[in-house]
């Protein structure tokens, strides 16, 4: 996989997450232990290689679907496993993801699809009622969802072999790997892959890391990036449903995590409403500025170093 300090300007961040994530898989079938999961929501994992697999079957599916280089998709999942194969399957099909707040009012969720000119939308089972009702309200022609929702076809079938039309190559210095609404803001895969470069430098995440974040502390290009961070990096990233520090603590006892990602309330809250934490050497990633009280609170009691998430 790339090097944190050699960023790729040649190829686009789904071609450098794809390339990484079938390195870790081969170096996983190749070992005793088999493979283990990149991606984990209450739900369940999804495996390296099985996303890898996954992400340029469905872009074929999406091109065989009419979907072309340039379009916007709206993106309107819960859960980091569903995020990751659907941005990064708008991308290797050549369009554009909008990444959409998971809750939110239909009215709202059809103003950031109509003002980013999504046109076709990827939502989840338990998204799926706000997004079909926003779908009402925009300009969205087609609807694809992860499990089965009326009006929407399956994700599986993208999954589904057949030749598709060829995509135009695209082009990491110009075009858009994400799109931010509010206001409209398109981000190049260039761009992407440096602060993704930059993120590994800062937050040392590498192979065999365990990461919890809770989507609601972060914004969605930040959950985004930790994502593809992990991706890349041979780490687990673990999804977190619930908001409060108990939630976090749980998700990292239960599943080992190595580091997780915490508010500068729940940095406090580790450390001073908690007792003793059983586990040692969690590095806590804060969102914001923390009190220099609760860091070293939590480096003194539980011996865990705090680094800022910038």
């Amino acid at each position: 996989m790339p090097e944190a300090s050699t960023p790729v300007h040649d190829a686009t961040i789904t071609d450098v997450v794809l390339e990484a994530a079938r390195d870790v898989a081969k170096r996983a079938a190749a070992s005793r232990h088999g493979e283990r999961p990149a991606l984990v929501d209450p739900a369940g994992g999804l495996g390296y290689a099985d996303f890898a697999r996954a992400v340029p079957a469905a872009a074929a599916g999406l091109r065989r679907h009419g979907v072309r280089h340039g379009d916007v998709g709206a993106v309107h999942v819960s859960g980091v496993r569903e995020l990751a194969v659907a941005a990064h399957t708008v991308t290797a099909a050549g369009a554009v993801p909008v990444l959409l707040p998971p809750g939110g009012a239909p009215a709202g969720l059809a103003a950031l699809m109509n003002d980013t000119g999504a046109r076709f939308l990827l939502t989840g089972e338990d998204t799926a009622a706000l997004s079909m009702a926003a779908v009402e309200r925009s300009y969205v022609r087609q609807v694809f969802a992860f499990g089965d929702v009326p009006g929407a076809t399956p994700f599986r079938r993208l999954l589904e072999p057949g030749a598709a039309p060829a995509g135009r190559p695209a082009d990491p210095l110009r075009d858009a790997a994400l799109r931010v609404p509010a206001p409209p803001e398109d981000i190049t895969h260039a761009a992407r892959l440096a602060d993704l470069h930059r993120l590994c430098g800062t937050l040392d995440i590498s192979d065999g890391d365990v990461l919890a974040l809770c989507g609601q502390d972060v914004s969605a290009l930040t959950r985004m990036g930790l994502v593809d961070l992990c991706l890349m990096q041979g780490a687990t990233l673990v999804g977190v449903p619930g908001r409060e520090a108990k939630d976090l603590l749980e998700a990292i006892l239960d599943h080992r995590a190595t580091a997780a990602v915490v508010t500068p309330a729940k940095l406090r809250a580790i450390a001073f409403d908690h007792g003793s934490v059983p586990v040692a050497g969690v590095r806590l990633l804060v969102t914001g500025a923390p009190s220099a009280e609760a860091v070293h609170a939590c480096r003194a009691r539980h011996r865990w170093p705090v680094t800022p998430l910038r």
